[in-house]
């Protein structure tokens, strides 16, 4: 029963990007990517392969997002897969190696996967459209329910000193790779002696605050981190210069030896910022204002965004804000790097983007929750003609507003949005992205609400013939 469920899931989704226009805006945005001097064959070739990235990437997100490592085996492995994904042929099935799956991951940028999502939501919400994906009716899109979280990037929790071992790890890193390759500069003991006292006082400045004069001792170590981090910052530039003048004579390819090299200069140009931060928290005992931390050395856009929930007062990531019918389709997304605004301009944000939509549906009603009301908010709403059920933050008010069913029956609703980012979240791998940069991690939300909204139709399409068929 569950094997033909998701077979029936799938070849559902499989006719509505056919059907759904969405392979062809797919070849579109692959094919402006090439010089306009390209011969048919290489056209046709890109085509193919942006139908590929489409379908691939969908379906791995479907699957929960395996590694590329273990969905390429799945791939491999399995016909219906492999036939979703267009890859089985008479020689065998092909393209399924975790690198080739990698580059169809990020073939796609953010703002085509928006357009994609965008077209997937005019056709859901038109009378005239929705049957081209399967739908008895088009999707109610007269109720917007808002909710924003938190999607946690994949740090560890900020801590100065720790900063400046990733920082002064990751060089040594890349001067072992330098060194591997047989460019050496003198560095005595090595990189592996380097990391050894950087791992030393680590353990020294863990173990500082169970001392007495623990203070005094973390200001020591910190001094004793800085001197070596100023000589593993030395070492990195001498064999940074080395890889660029001599990167023809190892056995990496220009643009191999080019990512050592932005590796490099990128905690280089981070190492005197974290430093300053250390130096100013430990030593000097001031505080650094929010927008000026470092909260990790290899993720700058991440926020810290305070939640107050039991057992984790603040989390580490980006602002995800959603926005969904009464249904469960998710007609709007937006996922905010450092410095989001407040949830009452990202409502006002949604709207706009919303109201620009081809549906022949307008926006009666938008439910959200405290976060949401405002009096400027309430305004907007009231001049657009839209019913604001957003909760009120006076308890007295909202005991008045309870008295409304329409408004009770909102807020009732409004409890499931929760689910709806859980399903979105936990499906796509968990609360934690792994993605890494902003530009990826808003690449894998879009593709998120790409494959849930498609995996939403195909389950509507099927309960319906799943009813239809026990009623007969």
């Amino acid at each position: 029963m569950d094997y033909s469920r998701f077979k029936a899931d799938l070849d559902r989704i499989s006719t509505n990007l056919r059907e759904g226009w969405l392979e062809e805006m797919a070849m579109e945005y692959g094919l402006s990517g090439l010089p306009e001097d390209a011969g048919p064959e290489v056209r046709a070739k890109r085509a193919v392969w942006s139908v590929f990235c489409l379908r691939a990437e969908v379906l791995r997100h479907l699957l929960g997002l395996p590694s590329f490592r273990a969905y390429s085996r799945m791939l491999a492995g399995s016909d219906l897969l492999a036939d979703f994904c267009g890859v089985r042929t008479i020689e065998g099935i092909k393209w399924t190696s975790k690198s080739t799956l990698d580059r169809a991951s990020r073939f796609f940028d953010p703002d085509q996967l928006r357009s994609m999502n965008r077209l997937l939501g005019e056709l859901a919400g038109n009378d005239d459209w929705s049957e081209r994906l399967g739908l008895p009716e088009r999707v109610d899109a007269t109720v917007c329910l808002m909710d924003s979280t938190c999607l946690e990037a994949n740090v560890h929790h900020p801590v100065d000193w720790v900063l400046l071992k990733d920082v002064g790890l990751t060089l040594l890193k890349a001067i072992k790779l330098v060194r591997r390759e047989g460019l050496i500069h003198r560095m005595p003991g090595g990189p592996e002696e380097a990391a050894s006292k950087m791992n030393r006082l680590c353990i020294e400045m863990t173990h500082s605050r169970r001392r007495k004069g623990g203070g005094k001792l973390r200001k020591k170590v910190l001094r004793s981190m800085k001197r070596l981090l100023v000589n593993i910052g030395e070492h990195a530039r001498r064999h940074r210069d080395l890889l660029a003048s001599g990167w023809s004579s190892t056995s990496w390819s220009e643009r191999q030896a080019m990512n050592v090299i932005e590796r490099i200069d990128g905690r280089l140009a981070l190492l005197p910022e974290a430093v300053r931060q250390a130096h100013e928290r430990i030593i000097g005992g001031r505080a650094v204002p929010s927008p000026e931390k470092i909260l990790s050395a290899h993720e700058r856009e991440i926020d810290v965004i305070v939640r107050g929930k039991a057992g984790k007062e603040v989390e580490f990531g980006n602002a995800l804000f959603i926005s969904e019918s009464t249904g469960g389709f998710i007609f709007d997304y937006e996922l905010y790097g450092r410095g989001a605004p407040s949830d009452a301009t990202k409502q006002k944000e949604s709207l706009k983007r919303q109201q620009s939509y081809d549906i022949d549906q307008s926006i009666e009603e938008v439910v959200g929750d405290r976060a949401f009301q405002t009096k400027a908010t309430a305004r907007a709403l009231q001049a657009a003609a839209i019913i604001d059920s957003n909760c009120p933050k006076d308890p007295a008010e909202l005991k008045r507003r309870m008295q409304d069913p329409r408004f009770r029956q909102s807020q009732k609703r409004r409890g499931s949005t929760e689910a709806r980012i859980a399903i979105l979240t936990n499906n796509g791998g968990g609360r934690v992205c792994r993605a890494k940069g902003l530009t990826n991690r808003r690449r894998a939300v879009a593709w998120g609400v790409l494959s849930h909204n498609l995996w939403w139709i195909a389950r509507k399409v099927r309960e319906r013939q799943e009813q239809a068929a026990r009623a007969a």
